[in-house]
């Protein structure tokens, strides 16, 4: 019974320590992106429009 306990602790300390792991990298590239996205934007200058993409359907 305590081999079991134990198996089933381990499996749960796993799983728990990959979804914090993909957690964190989720949020260590959303905040990477969102400070590209920042900089691209400070970086264009205010009198030059932005740039446009042709819509092809």
């Amino acid at each position: 019974m305590q081999d079991t306990f134990n198996l089933v602790m381990l499996v749960c300390a796993a799983l728990a320590s990959m979804g914090l792991g993909v957690l964190a990298a989720y949020g260590l590239f959303k905040g990477g992106f969102a400070l590209m996205h920042w900089h691209t934007r400070q970086a264009a200058p205010a009198g030059k429009a932005q740039p446009q993409v042709a819509r092809v359907s």
